[in-house]
């Protein structure tokens, strides 16, 4: 296993220094390239000049409804095209979060009656499954599937529905391990029930006493944001370490990808008590202190 940083911690900051400062913490991937997004050459140069590989690219889209597929596989296209380009890994995927989920994220963890309706279950598991191909087959890149909080594949009955819908060898997953758990998902119980479908994972931590709180007064999603319930790594109460011990037990071959929703405070600070974390469980992350 090999341990990446998500540049979206950094927010609008360019890439240039994004990329500078993932690297002075020791990080040999990163998520994303930021404001440099569609420029090939640039990212390149900025990716080669900091030693970084970029791991993957994010991708949202509706996936459910038919009549935006013709425009969201064009943009597919596109985004896959310019992460092939500069060599990403993977890209990955997840159904774009709504309004209306956005303001009841984690309220409900099973069951939910705002979901989609069995044709538009369909749509999604064959849009996925397609999209996958075309990634493959035109820019020989991998497809992977993330939960996303807001979104129609937030709880732990969602996820399990799409995953049963899709084939594993053609969409694989990249679980975010942060959203699970604020999604009601024991993150070990998820591990162990789909390692083997696993390519890449993100590990997130979060106050557990804020989130209860917070889901006791209905608050929205932004709000446990703003509130600074996401916590750098070893910071909150995930059971980070129990994840990454069960992956070591799986043989767990991919991507750890850092990742941060808000932290609260400088962004190279935030990922250098990550990236301490993270050595502290028996990593190499050489930071440059220079």
């Amino acid at each position: 296993m090999r341990v990446a940083v998500t540049a979206t911690i950094w927010g609008d900051t360019p890439f240039a220094q994004v990329a500078e400062e993932a690297r002075d913490a020791g990080y040999a991937g990163i998520e994303g390239v930021g404001d440099l997004a569609g420029n090939v050459a640039l990212a390149r140069r900025v990716l080669a000049d900091e030693g970084l590989e970029v791991t993957a690219g994010r991708f949202f889209a509706n996936w459910f409804a038919e009549m935006y597929q013709e425009i969201e596989f064009d943009q597919l296209q596109r985004a896959a095209e310019f992460f092939a380009d500069i060599g990403a890994q993977f890209l990955i995927t997840s159904s774009r979060p709504v309004p209306e989920r956005m303001l009841t994220a984690g309220h409900v963890t099973s069951e939910r009656q705002d979901g989609l309706l069995d044709y538009q279950w369909t749509q999604l598991a064959d849009s996925l499954t397609q999209a996958a191909y075309v990634t493959q087959r035109d820019f020989e890149l991998p497809l992977l599937f993330r939960n996303q909080l807001g979104s129609y594949v937030e709880t732990g009955d969602e996820v399990d529905r799409l995953i049963s819908m899709t084939d594993p060898d053609t969409l694989r997953l990249a679980p975010d391990i942060g959203y699970l758990v604020y999604a009601g998902v024991d993150p070990l119980a998820f591990v162990r029930a789909h390692a083997e479908r696993m390519a890449y994972v993100t590990l997130k931590d979060l106050d557990v006493d804020l989130h209860e709180q917070h889901i006791w007064a209905k608050g929205s999603m932004n709000e446990f944001w703003e509130a600074g319930g996401f916590l750098e790594l070893g910071q909150g109460d995930v059971d980070v370490e129990g994840v990454v011990a069960l992956l070591r037990e799986r043989e767990f071959e991919g991507w750890l990808a850092v990742g941060h929703d808000h932290p609260g405070r400088d962004p190279s600070a935030s990922v250098q008590i990550s990236r301490d974390y993270m050595v502290g469980l028996g990593f190499e992350l050489e930071a440059d202190l220079g």
